[in-house]
C-alpha cells in the first residue's frame, strides 16, 4: 500500500519521543499506535501478549489497540481477554512457529484459501492484515497487527517495515522498563536487606553492581564500570583463594550451581568486615556459564554474635578462664611450631576451704586464684579451669627449665601471700591462704594427639608433687628418668 516516507518517520519519532519521555511505558505504547494508524490508514492497530505457548494451543491477551472509530474497536470484548488458540490447523501452527523465530506476516484475506484462519479473520470483518512478532531480551513477548476491514491490500515492503521498526521500539521500551523496574527492586531489597547484588560476565569479565554496592565500594552511583581486578582485591587474600576454588568447581559442574561462603571483605574504609557470598553459575540455553551472579550480605552482626557464643562455650562461667572446650581448640588450631608445655594444677585440700568457709568464699577463692595468676602469663599463654579446682596452663616457647621455673613461680605466687575475700556475713575481709600443686611436661616433636598424651603425663607429674607433700612443682620427664 502507499505509505508517505516522511509521514511514517514522524509517526515513528512522536512515538519513540513519547516512549522515552512518558512516565509508563505502556502509556508511550498507546501514543505510537495511535501515531501509526492514521499513516497507515488501517481499522485498528493493535498488540497481542504472549502469556503462554503450550504444545496444542496458544494462550495471549488483547493489551493494545488504536481502533480509528468505534466500530473497530475490540479491546473491550471479552473474546479477546485472555483468549486460547488451538494449534489444530496446520496454518496457524506454522503462522506461530514462524513468529516464534521473527518472521513477519502479510494477509490478503480475500486472496488467502479456505481454511480456519481466513474464517476467523473474516469473522472480524478484516479485508487485510499485516503483523511482525516483538520479542524482548530475545524471547518472543508479543505480536504487533494492523487490521484493514475497509481495503484488501498487501503490506508487504514499506507497511511491514513501519511495523517493524515500530514493533523494535516497543521492544526497547519494554526492555528499559523492564531494567529500571528490576533497579528499583533490586536497590530495595538492597536497603531492607542490608546486602549489595553484583553479576560478572564470563564472556567478557565485565563487572555489574547494583547502586549501593557501589556506594559502599567507594564508587559514585553513576559509575559506569568496575573492573574485576579491583572487586576482587576487595576481597581478603586468603578468602579470595576459597572464592577461586569454589568458582572453578561452579564452572566444572554439568549443570547450575550454587554456593555459598562467608569472607572478609573490605568496602570503602580500610577494615575488615564479614560477608556472606551467595553466588549462583548461569548458563545459555545450550547451557554453557556465560555469568556468575550473586548478592553480598552483611553478616558482621551475626558473626560477632558467633564469636560471642563461641568464647562463652569455651569460657569457664565462675572464673572467665578458659574450659576443657578451649583448651581443646587452641590445641587443634594452633599447631606447635615450638615447643608447648602443660602446668597442671590443683588446690590442696580445698574440700577442707569449703567445708571451713563455704562453697561462696570457695567459688570467689577461685576467680581470684585465676586473676592473680593470669597476671603472672604471658598473653600467648592460655589458663584453663578443668574442673572444680582443677587447672592448667598451657605454655608456648619455653626449654623445660624454663617451663618448671614457671611453674615454681606460680606456686609461690599462691603460697606467699593470703587472698582476701569479702564474704557474707563478715564485717572485714577475710584472709584465706592456700596452696597449690602443680606438675609440669612438655609436647613431644612426634606427638601427633597431643593433648591427650600430654594431660596423662601432667597428671602423673602431678600425682607425684602431691605425694611430695603438696605445695610443690614437678616436671614429668625427671620421673620418667628415674624410672630408668
Amino acid at each position: 500500500m502507499p505509505l508517505v516516507a516522511e509521514h511514517c518517520l514522524a509517526a515513528l519519532a512522536r512515538g519513540s519521543t513519547a516512549l522515552m519521555t512518558m512516565e509508563h511505558w505502556a502509556d508511550g505504547v498507546d501514543r505510537l499506535l495511535a501515531e501509526l494508524g492514521p499513516v497507515t490508514g488501517a481499522s485498528r492497530v493493535w498488540i497481542f501478549q504472549l502469556l503462554e505457548l503450550q504444545p496444542e494451543a496458544v494462550i495471549q491477551d488483547y493489551v493494545f489497540e488504536w481502533a480509528s472509530s468505534e466500530r473497530y474497536r475490540q479491546l473491550t470484548q471479552r473474546r479477546f481477554r485472555f483468549f486460547t488458540s488451538s494449534l489444530d490447523d496446520p496454518e496457524y501452527r506454522r503462522l506461530v512457529e514462524e513468529r516464534q523465530v521473527g518472521r513477519r506476516h502479510d494477509f490478503c484475506v480475500p486472496a488467502m484459501p479456505e481454511g480456519p484462519l481466513r474464517r476467523n479473520l473474516e469473522s472480524q470483518a478484516i479485508r487485510s492484515m499485516a503483523t511482525v512478532p516483538i520479542f524482548v531480551n530475545g524471547r518472543w513477548w508479543g505480536t504487533l497487527g494492523v487490521d484493514d476491514c475497509e481495503r484488501a491490500v498487501s503490506w508487504a515492503g514499506p507497511g511491514l517495515d513501519l511495523l517493524e521498526a515500530a514493533g523494535q521500539l516497543i521492544a526497547a521500551a519494554l526492555y528499559r522498563y523492564q531494567l529500571n523496574h528490576r533497579s528499583r527492586q533490586v536497590e530495595l531489597f538492597h536497603k531492607v536487606a542490608d546486602c549489595g547484588v553484583w553479576e560478572v560476565s564470563l564472556r567478557n569479565g565485565r563487572v555489574w553492581c547494583s547502586q549501593g554496592l557501589k556506594v559502599a565500594l567507594g564508587y559514585p552511583e553513576t559509575y559506569p564500570r568496575i573492573p574485576l581486578r579491583r572487586l576482587a582485591a576487595r576481597l581478603h587474600p586468603e578468602d579470595r583463594a576459597e572464592v577461586w576454588v569454589r568458582l572453578r568447581a561452579a564452572l566444572g559442574a554439568p549443570e547450575p550451581s550454587q554456593f555459598r561462603l562467608d569472607a572478609r571483605v573490605c568496602l570503602a574504609g580500610d577494615a575488615w568486615s564479614w560477608y556472606e557470598i551467595i553466588a549462583e553459575m548461569q548458563h545459555n540455553e545450550q547451557g554453557e556459564p556465560v555469568a556468575l551472579a550473586g548478592v553480598l550480605v552483611d553478616i558482621g552482626r551475626r558473626k560477632q554474635e558467633e564469636e560471642q557464643a563461641q568464647t562463652a562455650s569455651e569460657r569457664d562461667a565462675l572464673t572467665g578462664a578458659l574450659n576443657r572446650r578451649g583448651l581443646d581448640r587452641q590445641m587443634t588450631e594452633c599447631p606447635a611450631t615450638s615447643p608447648r608445655h602443660l602446668i597442671l594444677f590443683d588446690i590442696d585440700h580445698f574440700k577442707q576451704i569449703n567445708d571451713t568457709h563455704g562453697h561462696l568464699v570457695g567459688d570467689a577463692l577461685l576467680s581470684c586464684l585465676v586473676d592473680r595468676i593470669q597476671h603472672e602469663l604471658r598473653p600467648e599463654d592460655c589458663l584453663v579451669r578443668l574442673g572444680g579446682e582443677e587447672f592448667a596452663v598451657l605454655a608456648t616457647g619455653m626449654r623445660d627449665d624454663q617451663a618448671l621455673a614457671l611453674a615454681e613461680r606460680l606456686r609461690r605466687l599462691v603460697a606467699d601471700t593470703p587472698f582476701s575475700i569479702e564474704a557474707p556475713g563478715q564485717e572485714a575481709p577475710l584472709s584465706v591462704s592456700m596452696t597449690v600443686s602443680l606438675g609440669v611436661t612438655r609436647q613431644s616433636d612426634d606427638d601427633a594427639e597431643a593433648l591427650g598424651q600430654l594431660m596423662a603425663e601432667a597428671d602423673q607429674a602431678l600425682y607425684a608433687a602431691k605425694h611430695a607433700g603438696r605445695n610443690t612443682a614437678v616436671a614429668y620427664h625427671a620421673i620418667a628418668a628415674g624410672r630408668t
